[in-house]
């Protein structure tokens, strides 16, 4: 049986977790809600799950601000996390699964997203070192007048930064990838 533990307390526990990238997501009905508060921490966006929420983690009094986060609406992609929770930043998660568990599709699909939700798809996946304006409208339908504002969204910013992307010139539109790993963000 998966658990999830935080200063001795179980937060949750179900021998039916989804397991995603790594992660165990627990069933809605197997969380204690009273350990849960909404979190100040801002949604983030995953180009495959779509946007994730945080809770608080709130023990004897002690928080452990945005431990806990769900999709209330993945996309259909990732639909089995869809009323379910995953702790982090801490919480120990026991008994769960082992690997990776579902991971997104490869090659992955753009599944119809446009605007900067297909732009952080395309800072994910091209295999090109440089992006002009014809490649950013075609993969995104964002064009030259609409892409800054996209480009400062926080979310294309995050990934930017973790894929190692850069804006060399709005000027001509022109993104450049540096070589490397990842980075966390």
């Amino acid at each position: 049986m998966a658990k999830a533990i935080w200063n001795g307390v179980i937060l949750a526990e179900s021998d039916t977790v989804a397991h995603v990238e790594g992660n165990a997501y627990f069933p809605r009905d197997s969380v204690n809600w009273d350990l849960l508060k909404d979190s100040d921490a801002p949604v983030t966006f995953c180009h495959w799950k779509g946007f994730a929420s945080y809770m608080d983690v709130v023990v004897d009094g002690e928080k452990l601000p945005g431990a806990a986060w769900k999709y209330n609406e993945p996309y259909e992609e990732s639909a089995l996390i869809k009323d379910h929770v995953a702790f982090w930043k801490g919480v120990e998660v026991t008994g769960g699964p082992e690997g990776r568990g579902q991971v997104e599709a490869s090659p992955s699909l753009r599944s119809g997203k446009c605007g900067w939700e297909a732009l952080c798809w395309l800072i994910r996946h091209s295999e090109k070192s440089e992006l002009d304006a014809a490649d950013i409208v075609a993969n995104t339908g964002l064009t030259e007048d609409k892409f800054a504002a996209a480009w400062q969204t926080p979310d294309v910013q995050r990934y930017a930064k973790r894929y190692r992307w850069t804006l060399e010139s709005s000027q001509p539109l022109r993104l450049t990838h540096s070589e490397g790993n990842p980075v966390s963000v």
